[in-house]
């Protein structure tokens, strides 16, 4: 791979210090060739143990193994995510070992849950040693049971040798001992970046997919086989901004969002004076699984013409009911209509999200709204033009804070906290006084004493 060498790394940046390790710098980095050799944490010889060391790479040769691709999604703040893909030589296949996936690609932190359509490894433990430049592949060392050695004796037996030994201690120079051999063989690799690349994602192609040289379906193309990885460099509503690796080499493209996953497009009922919807569903892990929306279509009411494609929001689709998925409001009370997807559980029903796409007349566009979106238990009152948000921490934690738009901005003009411990409750509540905001606690015993 023809790679330009690192000038120099993020002006200043000091390696991360959260409780997930350091975030790796996106880019392509290159194995230390003799890493695997100072690289390990060595096994603890136990007593009457002897281990025999052997040092290997993590992948074996037959991967041909030299460079990692490494991305970071700076969506999601704390903490930020990396995934890592191993490029290995063109046709290998990893062999599973019994007990232990062979990975060729990792997600950290470990939210990740490796499936046939996203085949990526937790890789909290496995990629250690993490700073901003650098990271360890460090697979689980193999072990084996070698035969044992035996030690004879130097002398004969005394008879204070033959009572120590009824008691359990027998001198080894007297009778001899044992050896236990284990051979314990280290797979490990040190990975340092090489070049800076400004990687958002690494996606997974089940199907083969179709690339073209720039964002125009018309424009020269070739085809990525099926179970491909691809480096995203920007993701767009309607296209990916990709690399791809072929023979070593990295190359780049542009993926049609529609190739890469396939889906079912539902009609929707709701619609608003200028635009209709459907939205794109796949179906869930499981067969019990509910569909699963991953896209939104905006539609000309008058044309059908495809406007714009909503992308990149979650959505469990526990709530999402059909043609009745999308419901049409006005969330900024700008009086243009926005719409609204139902978004996770949370895992709980009371802290569900709502996915929320502004309307912006001056782009005429829909775009998401973090702030909202992030609100658990969403409620838009158009009658007093406030919106609501309320949540349960637990059987005796409920906390509710409403919002109004002053200025155009979204801000917190009031919110309650109540908690009881069995025999108090104790209430916590804020108003917005002249811009600050001002908090008054106050108990009472429960209800229940």
């Amino acid at each position: 791979m023809k790679l330009l060498a690192l000038a120099s790394l993020i002006l200043g940046a000091a390696v991360g210090g959260n409780a997930y390790g350091a975030a790796l710098t996106p880019g392509i980095y290159r194995i230390d060739a003799t890493s695997n050799l100072t690289a390990v944490l060595r096994t603890e010889v136990g007593p009457g143990k002897r281990i025999e060391e052997r040092f290997e790479h993590a992948f074996p040769a037959a991967a041909g193994v030299t460079y990692a691709v490494v991305s970071r999604d700076a969506r999601y703040a704390e903490p930020e995510r990396n995934r890592v893909l191993f490029l290995t030589a063109d046709g290998y296949k990893a062999e599973t070992e019994l007990g232990d996936r062979a990975c060729i690609a990792y997600a950290l932190p470990g939210w990740n849950y490796y499936s046939a359509a996203e085949p990526f490894c937790s890789g909290e433990d496995t990629l250690s040693d993490r700073t901003l430049a650098s990271f360890i592949l460090r697979l689980p060392p193999r072990r084996r049971d070698l035969d044992g050695i035996h030690i004879p004796p130097v002398r004969t037996p005394t008879q204070d040798d033959r009572v120590g030994c009824l008691l359990g201690v027998c001198d080894p120079a007297a009778y001899g001992k044992s050896i236990e051999r284990v051979e314990v063989t280290y797979r490990t690799d040190r990975f340092t970046l090489e070049k800076v690349r400004p990687y958002l994602d690494i996606v997974f192609l089940e199907n083969a997919v179709p690339i073209f040289a720039s964002r125009e379906r018309t424009n020269n193309r070739s085809e990525l086989k099926a179970r491909t990885f691809v480096a995203v460099l920007d993701r767009q509503s309607e296209w990916f901004e990709v690399d791809y690796f072929e023979h070593g080499n990295a190359r780049h493209g542009w993926i049609d969002r529609d190739d890469v996953v396939p889906v079912q497009w539902l009609a929707q009922r709701a619609a608003t004076r200028d635009f209709r919807f459907r939205v794109g569903v796949v179906p869930g892990d499981s067969d019990t699984d509910a569909p699963q929306p991953v896209a939104i279509e905006v539609l000309s009411r008058h044309s059908g013409q495809r406007l714009q494609v909503l992308r990149d929001f979650e959505s469990d689709g526990r709530y999402v009911l059909g043609e009745e998925a999308i419901d049409v409001i006005d969330a900024n009370f700008d009086g243009h209509p926005d719409i609204a997807i139902d978004g996770m559980s949370g895992g709980a029903g009371p802290n569900s999200t709502t996915n929320v796409f502004l309307y912006d007349p001056a782009g005429r566009q829909f775009r998401f709204s973090r702030e909202l979106s992030e609100l658990t238990q969403l409620w838009i009152d158009p009658t007093t033009q406030t919106v609501h948000s309320a949540q349960r921490g637990s059987c005796c934690s409920h906390y509710s804070e409403v919002y109004r738009y002053v200025r155009g901005k979204l801000t917190l003009v009031s919110s309650k906290d109540e908690y009881t411990n069995g025999e108090w409750v104790s209430i916590t509540t804020g108003r917005l006084r002249n811009g600050k905001m001002y908090y008054r606690e106050t108990r009472r015993r429960s209800a229940g004493d």
